[in-house]
């Protein structure tokens, strides 16, 4: 019989040896969310593109500009990059025309040039980047060759015209989206391996500006099944 583990040491019971059933201290199991322990281990990072106000102007060409995305993310040799939450949100969408947004992962794509560097955010505030990810916002910045391999395009969405609104406009609807979200809960989840791993944000709008976050769980490659 294993001994039993005592503190914050808990065994797995891929380490090789049995481990005991835990509950909460008044007896009752629970069923912890994956994100939450994630986040709960330092797994989990907010890479975001711009600061609190100032928004990111964008490529303003109303389709998908897949060479010089929002937001491009390259995942290290040793790591597993699973996407959590993606926002963008925008402050601007120009003149009235098409709009379009989508996320897509893949291998065999990189950064050429432009963009900003982000240094992707620990979820605990008591812990440093430790994620290894290469990240880069842009825009019309930031240039990128796409991926050629392994192409997931997990999330696409738009609206068939979008236009900047004015004050008290009386010429379109108040109600159109300005916020588009991806979300791995309503979604199909699935990981990112590296080292020739990429994910990018991309968009195309008559003259977009705004913001886009990532929310992602970075673990050790030696963590997959």
């Amino acid at each position: 019989m294993p001994a039993i583990l005592k503190g914050k040491t808990v065994a797995r019971t891929g380490d090789g040896i049995d481990v005991y059933l835990r509950a909460l201290l008044s007896g009752e199991l629970s069923m912890a969310d994956y994100f939450f322990v994630q986040s709960m281990r330092g797994n989990q990072y907010y890479i975001g593109s711009a600061d609190v106000s100032t928004p990111t102007t964008w490529t303003a060409v109303a389709v998908n500009t897949v060479t010089t995305p929002a937001l491009f993310v390259a995942v290290p040799a040793n790591k597993v990059l699973i996407p959590v939450h993606i926002e963008l949100y925008y402050e601007a969408f120009g003149t009235d025309a098409q709009m379009e947004c989508q996320a897509v992962s893949g291998t065999g794509g990189s950064r050429t040039s432009g963009g900003t560097a982000i240094t992707p955010v620990n979820m605990r505030t008591d812990l440093s980047d430790s994620s290894g990810l290469t990240c880069y916002a842009g825009g019309g910045s930031i240039v990128t060759v796409g991926q050629t391999g392994n192409i997931n395009v997990f999330w696409r969405d738009g609206r068939q015209f979008a236009v900047t609104k004015t004050a008290s406009s009386a010429t379109v609807s108040s109600g159109d989206t300005n916020k588009f979200v991806w979300d791995a809960v309503a979604s199909n989840t699935f990981v990112m391996c590296g080292p020739t791993a990429q994910l990018q944000v991309n968009q195309g709008s008559q003259a977009g500006t705004g913001f886009v976050k990532l929310i992602a769980v970075v673990i050790p490659s030696t963590d997959l099944p």
